[in-house]
């Protein structure tokens, strides 16, 4: 039988671990260079402690599912009610951030299972790539070379030559028309892959469906993420989109990682400083015109520092220290506005609001090698900080540039109106002393 012990991020609960679980998270740790639970003694007490690593990791017969503490409502009145409200919300989260397509009616019904993090996830990617395969398969031309026994496309003829002894066959190339591609091949791993790892009968049962349907795509002894870029993605095939984003959260997230040929020992987890900074850039873009102050609109939102990264220094004629703001507001050559998020908690009860020396030099930088006058450090609101957090501080040679710290609150419910229309009004304030 199962067992699912759930956690939110940094907590620790007893856990009887054993010397091979911890080889197991010895494994995961290498293999991501972080660490995604850790394992202790308190009090003579055997302990497991999450990190800021968000996911489910499966050790045997026990699940150890870590979910954000930043959204957990501590007014709910149970730890269930506490567990679902995490999950809708960083479900939605996700799906701001580009990562998947949720549909409000599937949602209630998944979060009413109790299933672990996986598992809803597994359910909406067998859900939504069943129902587009049915729409129809992406499909494209590709180039086939075979030796048959007619001619069709291209005859090769160099390789026809060096074979005289098959005079009956004939080596040629034609273009196939063929769903048998590179964006299929990753979906059909991850299909294959998901099948073998999931524990619940409705997913085993829809990955089956798909795993049939996808019979004439070749699996792909291993994906990783990096064999699945987002330019397998076209125009003609855009509606794949979420689900290539999924698929690469599973390949990137160490779903594979534990496994090592048993799938009773896994993990599947992401970094919520990725998670964060993905989620506010889309909300910004999302809602560029009413978040924007109007001297501001008609600046462009650069995201991930595509086209806004520069060097602090040189040496021997080499540019060194590379600075890439998360985002940045550009409106012709200048930038009004950068901003770096921060999935770290900040102290209300400090002059410096805990923000780290490193965070804060790094700031420094920003704002005087872009001549920028507001630059933003971003956090999350936590349950820490009552109320939210803006502080700023004036560079003291230059007073004229400011380094803004400040927190949006995501522990709403995302998906509604007001709580959307609230973030939007924290980060116009925010922005809204930006000068020209």
């Amino acid at each position: 039988m199962q067992h699912t012990v759930t956690l939110f991020e940094h907590e620790s609960t007893p856990f009887s671990w054993t010397n091979r679980d911890v080889a197991l998270l010895d494994r995961l740790r290498a293999s991501i260079g972080d660490d995604v639970l850790r394992v202790g003694v308190q009090r003579g007490q055997y302990v497991i402690q999450a990190a800021q690593y968000v996911g489910v990791v499966r050790l045997g017969g026990r699940t150890i599912q870590v979910l954000p503490k930043s959204y957990r409502n501590e007014d709910s009145t149970s730890e269930r009610q506490r567990i679902g409200a995490a999950t809708r919300n960083l479900l939605h989260l996700l799906a701001i951030a580009g990562q998947l397509t949720i549909r409000e009616s599937m949602l209630t019904g998944l979060l009413q299972r109790d299933s672990d993090w996986f598992e809803i996830l597994t359910r909406l990617f067998a859900t939504h790539l069943a129902e587009e395969w049915q729409r129809g398969a992406a499909r494209n031309y590709q180039t086939v070379e075979e030796d048959l026994p007619l001619l069709k496309g291209r005859w090769r003829l160099a390789d026809q030559l060096r074979r005289p002894e098959r005079r009956h066959i004939f080596a040629v190339a034609y273009d196939d028309f063929t769903a048998d591609n590179e964006l299929n091949r990753v979906f059909r791993y991850v299909v294959e892959r998901l099948w073998h790892l999931t524990r619940d009968t409705e997913n085993r049962r829809l990955l089956g469906n798909v795993r049939q349907w996808m019979d004439e795509v070749t699996l792909l002894p291993y994906v990783h993420a990096t064999a699945a870029p987002t330019t397998l993605v076209t125009r003609l095939n855009a509606r794949f989109l979420p689900l290539l984003n999924l698929a690469r959260m599973f390949l990137d997230g160490g779903a594979l990682q534990l496994a090592a040929g048993e799938v009773a020992n896994f993990a599947f987890v992401f970094d919520m400083n990725k998670l964060f900074e993905a989620f506010v850039a889309n909300f910004m873009r999302r809602h560029r015109t009413a978040i924007l102050p109007a001297s501001l609109h008609d600046s462009d939102i650069v995201v991930q520092a595509r086209g806004a990264a520069t060097f602090l220094a040189c040496t021997s004629g080499q540019r060194v220290f590379k600075l890439e703001p998360d985002l940045a507001v550009r409106c012709k050559a200048r930038y009004p506005v950068l901003i770096d998020t921060k999935y770290k908690h900040l102290h209300s009860d400090k002059r410096s609001l805990g923000v780290a020396e490193a965070d804060m030099y790094q700031m420094h930088a920003y704002a005087m090698r872009y001549d920028c006058p507001r630059v933003v450090l971003l956090y999350p609101q936590t349950a820490g900080i009552s109320a939210l957090a803006t502080r700023e501080f004036a560079i003291e040679h230059d007073p004229s540039k400011r380094v803004v710290v400040a927190t949006v609150d995501i522990r709403g419910d995302i998906a509604s109106v007001s709580v959307r229309t609230s973030m939007i009004e924290q980060l116009r304030t925010m922005l809204e002393g930006s000068p020209l």
